[in-house]
């Protein structure tokens, strides 16, 4: 992104904005969880706040997209890219849902605690059972790509698409919480974290929700996660 001055011989530093983005609104009719089912499009509300990101992010230097190989990524990272000449768009299972989506997806969440127990030794303990992952694991994932765009475009910066969490876990390791904050943690579909590093050292998160759309979502669009 930039470089500061160099003051009094001190080296500058360089400074680099990663932007890791949740996918938008999705359009599930049925209310159903939807872990890594492929297909889950964006709704129409989800469009809306995809051109939105992308307007927002068209401010930035960031060119570079990476995300999640999910439908509901894809076309949200498409959509943005649409919006920011240049751009590049990778795909990486290093951003995919998380694997104890796989337990849950089809369910009603109503019906989650009699017809998937296992989701409350997930909500207290994220990575005890063996079809789930670690929120350390998680994060590290979720790493791969951010250290890609820091060894390749530091000036420029980039954008990361993933899911709740995946970027939550990302989230409580960097800010050094407990496991179990996983799901207190929330970043909004269509809201972004804001990471800003010095030389390679992330310094700084910023979460920014979802520009505010009054035209309301499809039915049943704001189920859907795993928690």
């Amino acid at each position: 992104m930039t470089r500061s001055r160099s003051i009094a011989g001190v080296s500058p530093s360089l400074h680099t904005r990663v932007h890791l983005t949740r996918h938008c609104d999705v359009h599930n009719p049925d209310g159903v969880l939807y872990g890594h089912l492929p297909d889950f499009p964006l709704s129409t509300k989800g469009i809306r706040q995809a051109h939105a990101l992308g307007r927002r992010l068209a401010q930035t230097t960031a060119r570079q997209i990476f995300v999640s190989p999910l439908l509901r990524a894809q076309q949200t990272a498409e959509i943005i890219s649409g919006h920011i000449p240049g751009s590049t768009v990778t795909t990486t299972e290093d951003l995919v849902e998380a694997r104890f989506g796989h337990y849950l997806e089809g369910i009603r969440p109503r019906n989650v605690p009699w017809r998937r127990p296992l989701w409350m030794v997930h909500m207290v303990w994220p990575g005890l059972l063996p079809n789930d992952e670690r929120v350390d694991e998680m994060a590290a994932r979720v790493e791969r790509p951010i250290r890609r765009i820091l060894a390749t475009t530091p000036d420029e910066g980039g954008i990361c698409v993933s899911h709740g969490d995946p970027i939550q876990a990302f989230w409580v390791r960097s800010e050094h919480r407990r496991a179990w904050a996983l799901h207190r943690l929330q970043c909004a579909k269509g809201g972004m974290l804001e990471l800003d590093f010095a030389d390679g050292t992330l310094e700084l998160i910023t979460y920014r929700p979802p520009a505010k759309d009054d035209a309301g979502a499809d039915p049943q669009s704001d189920v859907g996660d795993i928690a």
